[in-house]
């Protein structure tokens, strides 16, 4: 028996945790298993040759959200050139609506519900021997014209019992993220997450965590993405994978969802004195709408959340990934852009704008009437107004939300927003990304492909269109901006530069100066020319540090990075190091405005 486990994972870069764990939970002397792992962006057509030609008795799909409409299609196509073959389902999309699958897709024999290691051995064991199933518990299917539903089985106790999927060659997951699980459940109980639907937390043993990241390690992949939904729920267990990972010395950064009003002074403390460039945390604040949080079940403490995320940020070790959800109950328009500015004020590097889904075998999917809630009715079932936004509203924040992800999110442009909302919107962070936006949509600039150095000149024209008053100041910043974080070529077309006399000799005299040669990184420079293809010289009218007109052109020297393709550092004409080493994650006078 030929038995083929597969899912359509979002992205090229992502890989399929579940697959790995159903693949060696599955493994038999008695049938031979295959994995194959595709994205939605893939031809079904060439989805479905790869799975035809594999010749499968048994076609397994793992679903969620963004592959569920695409697998069931292939399901039903699946079948049609394949008869014989038994076609199963699991995940969270099909395991709270089994029923109902089974009687919309006759194509479909079997859906597995919950967590599927040992429910598909078992039902995979029955189909060999040809036996009955009645006994496999979590299970749903059909028998005799009807759609029989199987008692649920009990959550895995023992972790541990699971074999390991990490024992593998992942030399071609070198560019992917590799998703991994310390632990499995949740301590919390949100209303909108499928987590609330098992209480409790359980645990892989800690010598197993430590041995399957050490193997990890050793690939130097591009991401470790923990996928434990609270990381630090057991603080003393968090600390010792923390400093496990550190002492590894791998470049892997590693992706953890953390709690941050659960942080105790000591393992800030410890947090502190971590080496930069390994961990990213996110950190789910969702909203700071006290009657938002208690509707969802959230317990958030926000003037601890806020300080323990302000003394984080101050570390300049760990990047910091906050989230916020619109459109939870009770969440007006005007107390999201409250929500907003205050998660805003804490600087992460990445602020995620997400939109609530409704999703089937939630808690706040069953209350939808309660709240008035108008959803998408295909997948992600992403909210579409309730009682308390409108539609008209989720518009106008799905548009702040892309140019929030365009400029600030990629830090593109962190010296021209710090200046904007202090200076002229008044520390309002939601009202100027308001504004763009509407710039942008009374544009026409929405759903077209922009190259970045044309979202630079579209930010000249806004800040210029709306502030006249201080286009030097946007044009110098932009400038600077632009500099920092590309190379110079191509300039953006709306950028005025200046040329002084005797400009042109000024960087030449400085590769004569042995002080100024030794204050460049030293490992990629081998001469003196290929030191000049690394340098840039420009021009300034207004000091991107003080924040002040000079009574002179200011020239500064960007630095690049010959890999990296943006600046490691800036020196000014004194040969002093404005900006530190952003490629080694020093500390920079320049932090209140660039997320370094």
């Amino acid at each position: 028996m030929k038995v083929v486990v597969s899912t359509l994972n979002a992205k090229y870069i992502h890989s399929s945790l579940a697959l790995a764990y159903l693949e060696e939970a599955c493994h038999s002397d008695n049938w031979e298993i295959e994995t194959f792992e595709f994205t939605i962006n893939d031809k079904l057509d060439h989805i479905m040759t790869s799975l035809y030609r594999s010749q499968p008795d048994v076609l397994c799909f793992s679903t969620y959200i963004w592959n569920i409409e695409e697998t069931l299609s292939l399901c039903q196509d699946f079948k049609k050139v394949s008869p014989e073959c038994l076609i199963v389902l699991g995940g969270p999309e099909v395991s709270y609506d089994a029923t109902t699958v089974l009687q919309e897709y006759p194509g479909i024999d079997f859906i597995v519900r919950g967590e599927g290691e040992i429910s598909l051995r078992e039902l995979l064991g029955q189909i060999f021997a040809e036996k009955d199933i009645d006994e496999v518990k979590g299970i749903t299917y059909r028998y005799q014209g009807q759609v029989m539903e199987n008692p649920d089985r009990p959550l895995i106790t023992e972790l541990g019992s699971l074999p390991s999927p990490f024992r593998r060659d992942f030399t071609p997951y070198k560019d992917r993220v590799i998703y991994y699980e310390s632990s499995r459940g949740c301590p919390f109980n949100c209303s909108y997450c499928l987590s609330s639907t098992a209480r409790g937390v359980r645990f892989f043993p800690m010598e197993r965590v430590k041995e399957e990241l050490q193997y990890l390690l050793k690939y130097e992949l591009r991401e470790i993405k923990l996928v434990d939904r609270t990381f630090n729920c057991n603080e003393k267990r968090a600390r010792e994978i923390m400093q496990f990972i550190a002492e590894q010395g791998s470049s892997t950064r590693v992706h953890l969802e953390i709690c941050a009003d659960l942080l105790s002074d000591e393992f800030i403390a410890f947090l502190g004195k971590l080496p930069a460039d390994i961990f990213n945390f996110e950190i789910g604040i969702q909203s700071t709408c006290p009657e938002a949080l208690q509707a969802v079940h959230r317990v958030s403490h926000w003037e601890t959340l806020r300080q323990n995320i302000l003394q984080l940020r101050s570390f300049n070790n760990i990047h910091l990934h906050l989230d916020l959800i619109a459109g939870l109950p009770y969440e007006s328009y005007t107390s999201f852009q409250n929500s907003f500015n205050n998660v805003f004020s804490l600087q992460p590097h990445m602020l995620q704008l997400g939109f609530l889904k409704l999703l089937k075998g939630s808690e706040i999917y069953r209350q939808q009437y309660e709240h008035g809630y108008r959803f998408q009715t295909r997948p992600p079932y992403q909210v579409l107004a309730n009682n308390y936004i409108s539609y008209d509203e989720i518009i106008k924040l799905q548009q702040i939300e892309e140019v929030l992800t365009r400029y600030y999110n990629k830090n593109i442009v962190p010296a021209t927003i710090a200046y904007a909302i202090n200076k002229v919107y008044h520390g309002n962070a939601f009202a100027f990304f308001e504004d763009f936006a509407l710039y942008w949509e009374e544009n026409e600039l929405f759903g077209r492909g922009h190259r970045r150095v044309k979202e630079y000149d579209i930010l000249l024209n806004f800040l210029n269109f709306r502030w006249p008053d201080r286009k030097k100041e946007w044009n110098e910043l932009i400038k600077y901006d632009f500099l920092y974080h590309n190379l110079p070529h191509p300039f953006p077309q709306g950028i005025e530069r200046l040329e002084p006399d005797g400009a042109g000799d000024l960087l030449n005299t400085r590769l004569q100066d042995q002080a100024f040669l030794s204050s460049l990184p030293g490992d990629w420079a081998d001469s003196r020319y290929n030191i000049r293809k690394h340098l840039h010289l420009e021009y300034f009218i207004f000091d991107p540090i003080s924040l002040t007109f000079l009574e002179q052109p200011l020239p500064l020297i960007f630095v690049y990075h010959p890999v990296k393709k943006k600046a490691v550092g800036v020196i000014n004409e004194a040969g002093d190091r404005l900006i530190a080493d952003l490629y080694n994650n020093n500390q920079t006078n320049y932090k209140i405005f660039c997320q370094s």
